[in-house]
């Protein structure tokens, strides 16, 4: 998931270059954008009043993005209240009181925010209704159902049973805490597949581990429903090669990883034990794609990490696409 809050996060420092799902998916959606949200240091000297205004659209999130994000911390409330054995129906109303009055207080604090003042950073939450002066207040109360809704759905599922039984079948079971993200413990071991100067991040919302041969992955969805005929995502793919790596693995052999991802809109779920060939295409992936970034950078360095000029990283075509961006605002003043 894209991890972007109002508390405070365990910060990956800005080091070498990074590969994450979310990363190649907005390079693939549009360069520039890519660079405004990973590169905003590189305009400190040439630009930095532009510099300035980046920083606080990074912050920006539409309400749909908003949805996506608090259902993710609703339901890790309350798959970690139901590890404890702490669920009960006053539990389960007083989880979704708490968010209600925590989505209201976010969109309270976005309408009031000055957006002149580019040095407050001390709540980095704002909707970019907000910022581009779009009418948001009938959106709120639907967001606030939408995320209550998603939970409601997935107590109704057969996947809430499901969860309870791996937590009394595994041996071992993490639920992810989503509001505070620990980077550390998403790193990819890819030096051990002989990928150097490149962090790889990735952190499933909820893995249970039945054996040392046995795993399971779950990753929660809130937006559009994406159908892979005979394929499984990227991401399961990504997380099932952490695990083996763990391990010193890169062949499945008699390791058996079943992985899904389970959309909250419709409870519908995707997925399957991944097969050898799922690994072989990732790693190969993973490879690609850091070729990829790297063209993008000065002297192909990973280690240095220094962007290109900027007008290298080219602007999408789309012009849907830019019509609801975060970055609309400075993008327009590049052109």
């Amino acid at each position: 998931m894209n991890y972007s809050s109002s508390r405070p996060l365990n910060r990956r420092p800005k080091k070498t270059l990074s590969r994450s799902n979310t990363r190649i998916t907005l390079l693939e959606y549009c360069e520039r954008k890519y660079y405004l949200n990973y590169y905003t240091f590189a305009l400190k000297e040439s630009n930095p009043d532009l510099r300035s205004e980046t920083l606080l659209l990074k912050w920006l999130k539409n309400i749909e993005m908003w949805v996506g994000e608090k259902s993710h911390f609703l339901l890790s409330d309350y798959l970690h209240a139901l590890k404890k054995w702490e669920i009960t129906e006053e539990k389960i109303e007083e989880l979704k009181n708490n968010m209600k009055m925590e989505m209201r207080a976010d969109f309270d604090y976005s309408k009031e925010r000055d957006y002149e003042d580019r040095d407050d950073f001390f709540w980095k939450f704002w909707l970019s209704e907000h910022f581009y002066w779009e009418d948001a207040d009938s959106l709120l109360e639907p967001a606030i159902e939408k995320v209550c809704g998603n939970l409601d759905r997935f107590i109704a599922s057969p996947w809430n049973e499901k969860v309870q039984d791996y937590f009394n079948s595994a041996k071992f079971v993490y639920v992810e805490h989503p509001r505070t993200p620990d980077f550390e413990s998403m790193k990819v071991d890819i030096a051990k597949i002989w990928i150097r100067d490149v962090s790889v991040l990735a952190g499933p919302d909820f893995w249970a581990t039945f054996s040392d041969t046995d795993f399971l992955i779950l990753d929660w969805k809130s937006g559009k429903e994406e159908v892979l005929d005979n394929s499984i995502s990227d991401q399961l793919k990504v997380y099932a090669l952490k695990m083996l790596l763990k391990k010193w693995l890169t062949s499945l052999n008699w390791i058996k990883i079943e992985a899904y991802e389970v959309y909250l809109d419709s409870m519908n779920s995707y997925g399957w034990i991944l097969k050898q060939e799922d690994i072989d295409w990732i790693i190969e992936k993973i490879k690609h794609d850091v070729e990829e970034q790297k063209q993008l950078l000065v002297d192909q360095n990973p280690y240095k990490n220094q962007p290109v000029d900027l007008m290298m990283f080219r602007k999408t075509a789309s012009d849907k696409k830019c019509e609801h961006c975060t970055f609309r605002d400075v993008c327009q003043k590049l052109d």
